[in-house]
Formats: C-alpha cells, structure tokens, sequence
C-alpha cells in the first residue's frame, strides 16, 4: 500500500519564525513525511539472512520502551528459521500476518512463495511498508500491507475468500486487546484455515489467561517448541472449533 503524501514545502520566507528569528516549532508542518524522517532519525537496521537472502529490518524509535510495533522481538527470528525448515508448506498459499511489525515474519513467509497480507495498526505501518518493498523485490506473490485493528470494523478490511494461514508472532502483550485478537483470528479464519501463533512466554498469568480464552475458540493441534537460548519461545499451531 502506498503512503500517500500532499506537498506542503514552504520557502523560508513563508515559514513563520520567533522573536529570535528561529524557526518556531509550532510552525513545523507534520506530514507524512516529516513524520517518517524523524522516525528515521530514531533507527536502526538489523541483518539477517533467510531464503538465500540477505534481509535488512529497520526499527524505530529503539529508544523508546513504549514503541512496541516497530521493533524486532525475541520470537520473529526463530519463527522464521522454523518456517524455513519447511515443516509448514506455504508456497503459493493464501497467508495473513496479525501485527506484523517491523515485518520479518511476513516478509521471509513471502521469501518462501506465499501470497501474503501483512498487517498492523495505521501508526506502525509507516515502518512496515518500506521494509516489506525494500526486501520481496522479485517475489513471485507481491505481498500486500494493510492497517488492521484487532476487533475494530472487521467488516471493512479487505479480507481474501480464505487464508490458508493465519499467523502472528509475540501478540500476547496486553490482556485488554486479548478478546479483540481472537475476534479477529476468527474473523480471518474458516474450517481449512491454519493459525500459527508464536510467542516468547514472559509473563506468566497473562500468558495463561491468553491460551485460555483462545482454546475456548479454537482447537490447538500441536504444541511446537521453538528452541531460543534457553528462553521460552513456542509456537501453536490451532484451527478453528
């Protein structure tokens, strides 16, 4: 999806200074642009190699411990050495991506011959779209990045006929968007759809009120281990009841 941007370039002489001849801040114009820059100001790449390829993932706003979606966590890598050992087929399959993030995950399912959808909220995906054009150039599916809030007007995303997949990796953050997370994996899912859902297990009565309410709606067929150094990544494969 591409970002769309008016041109609002003023000269210096249009643009409104203080008493000391500075340029007031109040007087910035926040585009889209302006925003993405100083995002950028606030970034850093991270290197990694999947599919034969190398891939470059830029996060922002690292310094900020509140800037959830638009950095790399723990799960995303080992979910895509587990998606590239081929124990899930995805060529040519039908997937979508809940929170996507910086995008990893997404990207090397596309890298793999899937025809992805990667989604997260309208403010993260800023980030998410440069990094999915700039690393699934010559995919044979283009993948599509689209905003999506969980369990907000479901109705109007633009959802395929089915999803072969849906997947997600490290969702299990806040107990208030849990319901709005598996209306949406609902919503998103029929009989012949597989979810994919991999988290790095932190918290653990938050962790244990999640798989709580989602075995309520869906059957987990299989439990898979996601060895991380030690750490407790796993990843659930599920379908709908």
């Amino acid at each position: 999806m591409p970002i769309e941007t008016e041109d609002t370039t003023t000269s210096s002489e249009d643009t409104p200074k203080g008493a000391d001849g500075e340029i007031s801040e109040d007087a910035v114009v926040w585009t889209k642009e302006t925003i993405y820059e100083m995002m950028r100001s606030r970034s850093r790449d991270q290197n990694f190699h999947f599919v034969g390829r190398d891939i470059v993932i830029t996060e922002r706003n690292v310094g900020d411990m509140t800037a959830i979606g638009t950095k790399l966590w723990t799960t995303a890598e080992v979910f895509c050495e587990y998606l590239e050992s081929g124990v899930f087929p995805l060529k040519d399959k039908k997937v979508v991506e809940l929170g996507s993030g910086t995008g990893l995950v997404g990207i090397v399912t596309s890298l793999l011959g899937a025809d992805v959808t990667l989604t997260d909220l309208p403010d993260i995906i800023y980030n998410l779209e440069p990094n999915v054009a700039i690393n699934t150039r010559g995919v044979k599916h283009p993948p599509t990045v689209c905003p999506l809030a969980w369990g907000v007007d479901l109705h109007a995303f633009p959802k395929a006929a089915h999803y072969d997949y849906v997947i997600g990796s490290d969702l299990v953050y806040d107990a208030e968007v849990f319901e709005g997370l598996i209306q949406t994996i609902k919503y998103l899912s029929d009989a012949n759809t597989t979810i994919l859902l991999g988290f790095h297990l932190r918290v653990p009565d938050r962790d244990l009120k999640f798989l709580n309410m989602f075995t309520k709606e869906f059957n987990v067929v299989k439990e898979h281990e996601l060895p991380n150094q030690g750490k407790a990544v796993r990843l659930y494969e599920a379908r709908t009841k």
